[in-house]
């Protein structure tokens, strides 16, 4: 990914595909969240090629990705994994022994939407999966009402009834 999106690999053909260019597409660092954390730990810090197309939103590059041969993207699992237009792609940590973001098995997009991949849990809360991160909440302490509601919000997202919300919200929980 790293030779992919700082320009060095532009061609599928350089990474055992087919012969057709690289069309790479992301948010702008400023967009914060996947995109610094990916700028972070996939990038290394560096810049992004020239031949990146960025876009606004994930829907506007999912749009972009499933008409464009040889695209590729990346996003948070749970945006991208249910979709029907696209693929995600199993990633790994070592060359030959990938891991997938879905369930297997992988369901097509012409069974879609009467059925659809869903997240690969297990190995989301194992970190197998080699890109994962925590979200955190974070407490006001200032001994006031924003500090009591912070830390009720926290406790409850501990519950099972938060655990489920938070599976609802297309999140991994934690338990």
């Amino acid at each position: 990914m790293r030779s992919i999106y700082t320009g060095k690999i532009n061609e599928w053909n350089q990474v055992g595909g087919s012969n057709l260019t690289i069309k790479p597409f992301s948010r702008r660092i400023s967009d914060g969240g996947t995109v610094e954390l990916f700028v972070q730990d996939i990038l290394g810090g560096q810049a992004f090629s020239p031949q990146v197309e960025f876009v606004s939103t994930t829907t506007q590059a999912l749009k972009k990705l499933a008409d464009s041969p040889g695209g590729i993207y990346y996003a948070s699992a749970p945006e991208v994994v249910p979709q029907c237009s696209i693929k995600p792609l199993p990633l790994g940590r070592t060359p030959g022994q990938y891991i997938a973001p879905y369930q297997e098995p992988f369901i097509f997009p012409n069974e879609c939407p009467n059925k659809r991949n869903k997240l690969n849990i297990k190995a989301f809360q194992s970190e197998e999966y080699p890109i994962t991160r925590n979200l955190f909440v974070v407490v006001k302490q200032n001994g006031q009402n924003e500090e009591q509601a912070g830390f009720a919000y926290a406790n409850l997202l501990l519950t099972e009834q938060g655990q489920e919300l938070i599976t609802q919200a297309g999140f991994v929980k934690i338990r």
